[in-house]
């Protein structure tokens, strides 16, 4: 039986989209098994290299990195921190070598998706279990609790936003009337477990984006004036989901008070020491006193470094509550910075800025999307900090800058 080498990249690269998001800790073998295929391929001359200069800027990323690690104060966590952010080599490596064969975008996607709704599947069902046996407790249905058993509930709404945009671009030009439908079954779905997930920035973003895709579409078919009835008709459902879910009602209300509280007296805001502090309330502070790191250490306090400069600067502050949970910046620009000073930032910036120059001028939409769903969030998460981070958006990213010639049969995304 001749060996057929196209169709094994194509499942093994099916198994490397999908099966890590259902098997986090088998992430590694699964990114092993892909290089296996690719060293094949390269040996049988079915996988071509073309520099590319983003993904090469991805790669010295890593090497610049690991140098603020020289001067770590706990060398394991410098180590750890290293380890994480392989796939700034491992991806831009694999897909810097382009197939010579086509590559079926939708089976890919189908992959995804299928993937995508068996992991939630489980969390609602787990979360179901946790809920009738803590007494009917509603907590458990919610946050950490639903998506925990796999990823982080605001990496989890990033899942769900690419599956949004994968269904909404099947809705809008079906190949049948199934499908229609089904897709927008689907969106529906999604979005309602960006609920139970209780990531804010995560629901936030899948608001702007159906927003966005909803309003090119209402836009192009319909003109202004359904556009905007359409979005005051949203406006109206988005404030009526608020009013009957007290738990998102609760989030969003504490962080108009947070922000508010802030705005008026910054200092007495991260100075006075008070109770428990959680969520968005101590963002602002963690935020703050990132900015003020960065401002006395411009050029970075080190890689493994952050936890104690952190604690150092809130036992400055008097939260000595807050001090005691080693948090990091949580937002990963300050992350960055804070580790790699100002130039690391930038190269951050510079790579992002370049993938959505390259997803625009190559009319990819998944690659865009992914770039705005990590930098979005990474606003209000130290994104590069869990594997769930990293790995999507380096292997989404990469895949579509690298070997986007081998979907070039297929008709480009709007």
């Amino acid at each position: 039986m001749k060996f057929n080498y196209p169709r094994v990249y194509q499942w093994a690269l099916l198994l490397l989209l999908a099966g890590w998001m259902l098997f986090p800790g088998l992430t590694g073998l699964f990114c092993l098994l892909f290089l296996v295929i690719v060293i094949t391929g390269i040996v049988k001359k079915e996988l071509t290299f073309k520099f590319n200069g983003i993904l090469l800027g991805i790669t010295l990323f890593l090497p610049y990195y690991s140098l603020y690690a020289m001067n770590a104060i706990d060398p394991h966590e410098a180590m750890f921190g290293i380890e994480k952010k392989l796939s700034f080599v491992l991806f831009p490596i694999v897909f810097s070598f382009v197939p010579t064969f086509y590559l079926n975008k939708r089976f890919l996607e189908n992959g995804f998706l299928i993937s995508l709704f068996l992991m939630l599947f489980v969390c609602y069902l787990v979360a179901f279990f946790n809920y009738e046996e803590h007494n009917y407790d509603p907590a458990y249905l919610f946050s950490s609790h639903f998506s925990g058993l796999f990823h982080h509930p605001t990496y989890a709404s990033v899942f769900c936003a690419l599956g949004i945009y994968m269904l909404f671009k099947r809705w809008e030009a079906p190949r049948t009337m199934r499908e229609h439908l089904f897709s927008a079954v689907g969106i529906l779905f999604l979005l309602y477990t960006h609920v139970h997930l209780e990531s804010l920035s995560g629901l936030l973003f899948a608001v702007i984006l159906m927003a966005c895709l909803v309003g090119y579409w209402l836009f192009k078919k319909q003109g202004w004036t359904v556009l905007i009835g359409v979005f005051t008709l949203g406006i109206v459902v988005i404030y009526l989901g608020l009013y009957f879910m007290p738990s998102l009602r609760r989030n969003v209300s504490d962080s108009v008070s947070f922000v508010s509280n802030y705005v008026k007296s910054p200092y007495a805001y991260t100075h006075v020491p008070r109770g428990e502090i959680r969520g968005n309330d101590a963002r602002l502070i963690l935020w703050t006193a990132s900015a003020e790191i960065l401002l006395e250490h411009p050029n970075g306090v080190g890689v493994g470094n952050l936890p104690s400069a952190m604690e150092a600067k809130l036992l400055e502050y008097g939260q000595i509550n807050l001090a005691q949970k080693h948090f990091n910046s949580h937002n990963q620009f300050f992350n960055t910075a804070v580790e790699t000073g100002w130039i690391g930032l930038l190269w951050l910036l510079s790579i992002l800025i370049s993938m959505l120059w390259y997803g625009w001028k190559h009319k990819q939409g998944i690659l865009i999307l992914v770039v705005c769903a990590f930098a979005f969030n990474s606003l209000f998460e130290s994104m590069l900090e869990r594997q769930s981070g990293i790995v999507f958006w380096l292997l989404w990213s990469c895949l579509f800058i690298g070997i986007h010639p081998a979907f070039k049969n297929q008709p480009n995304e709007s």
